[in-house]
């Protein structure tokens, strides 16, 4: 009992310091632990964007972006009203994910930002992408916005190597809802409410703060280590000889939501996300023809695709855009050199499977090149 009773005053005195103390210092913010507040979900359409947002995002680790939003919650360069039609100006929906969002990039050198710029005033671009979409989303976001009366000229949909593996774990109730949102309020209450706890500790005690700070530093360097490892495997290279571009070249190219593509054993156990994005996107096809929307379904590799090669993703939408008489177009040829190391570091976020600023350029001049504006 008197262990407990010294605990229980050290507690206090630590949250009485921290709260009055160190929470109006610079050293108590850490980024890495701010809720993204802005990232919310959604019944219709699983998860989306507050609208009118202006925030400094932290992204991958080390990389500070700036996140904007406009008034119908997509991404943007300022805080903008869109209004339901436009009479001004030619109307480009971007439907996407993590890639058209832009992520570990800033606006202005996003796809969006660099067609936004070549354009001009004369297109106005709205970007419905979010991370860690997929096609059901799409088709769910895009029926909604226009069931609110927003008009679109064209659409852009970028379809990603990641979509058909994320589509696995989109489910629905029989009136055709999305689950996973419920799902999500109704999870464990115990482990909701240990965490929520946790979080309240970590939050207002230097502590466990400082025990929590401690615990993510060891689980990076031991996931460096596991990574580094593996990959000294991969090479047949001594752990101590293999370089820290090896090991970030190894992730860049071997993350599991990408093997489906080249891995016979991966594609079998990816063919029910594939049955389903079918559904949904020819869904998404037929409600933006019939609102008279230009579109084009657009595809493009990971690091992956560009090391080893893609037997299926291409190939598989070229004939279902095809077989629909859908305007189809593949960035594959645009991410093909001789030297595929340099350029996948040229190209693609350091240690990361999506586009840099360069990567973007690329995407950018070869929409700019087929795709008629």
């Amino acid at each position: 009992m008197k262990k407990l009773k010294y605990l229980t005053l050290f507690l206090f005195f630590d949250f009485l310091i921290s709260n009055l103390i160190l929470k109006s210092t610079n050293y108590w913010n850490i980024a890495d632990w701010n809720e993204k507040y802005w990232r919310i979900p959604s019944e219709i359409y699983h998860h989306g964007l507050l609208p009118n947002i202006n925030e400094d995002e932290k992204w991958g680790g080390k990389i500070t972006k700036k996140i904007i939003t406009n008034s119908i919650g997509f991404i943007d360069k300022k805080n903008r009203v869109v209004s339901k039609n436009n009479l001004k100006q030619k109307r480009i929906l971007l439907i996407g994910d993590s890639f058209i969002e832009g992520s570990g990039v800033n606006y202005k050198n996003t796809f969006a930002g660099l067609l936004e710029n070549y354009l001009g005033k004369n297109y106005e671009i709205l970007n419905s992408a979010v991370g860690s979409y997929s096609p059901s989303i799409y088709f769910k976001k895009t029926e909604y916005y226009i069931n609110q009366g927003y008009k679109f000229d064209q659409a852009l949909i970028f379809l990603d190597v990641s979509d058909i593996y994320d589509e696995l774990f989109i489910k629905f109730d029989n009136e055709g809802n999305i689950l996973t949102y419920k799902e999500r309020k109704n999870r464990n209450i115990f482990k909701k409410n240990f965490y929520s706890l946790g979080r309240l500790l970590r939050d207002n005690t230097i502590t466990f703060r400082f025990l929590n700070l401690i615990s993510d530093k060891t689980e990076i360097t031991k996931n460096y280590i596991k990574l580094k490892y593996k990959t000294s495997r991969n090479l047949d290279k001594s752990f101590f000889d293999t370089n820290k571009d090896e090991v970030m070249f190894y992730r860049m190219t071997h993350i599991d939501r990408g093997y489906w593509t080249y891995n016979n054993e991966k594609f079998e156990e990816i063919k029910d996300g594939l049955k389903q994005s079918e559904i949904f996107l020819e869904k998404l096809f037929q409600l933006l023809k019939q609102n008279n929307i230009q579109s084009t379904l657009i595809v493009y590799p990971w690091p992956a695709q560009v090391a080893f090669g893609d037997n299926y993703h291409e190939k598989y939408w070229k004939e279902f855009t095809k077989k629909r008489k859908i305007n189809f177009l593949s960035l594959y040829d645009n991410f093909k050199s001789k030297n595929n190391n340099q350029f996948i570091f040229d190209n693609f976020i350091y240690g990361d499977v999506h586009w840099n600023e360069n990567g973007s350029k690329i995407v950018f001049e070869s929409i700019k090149k087929n795709i008629n504006f």
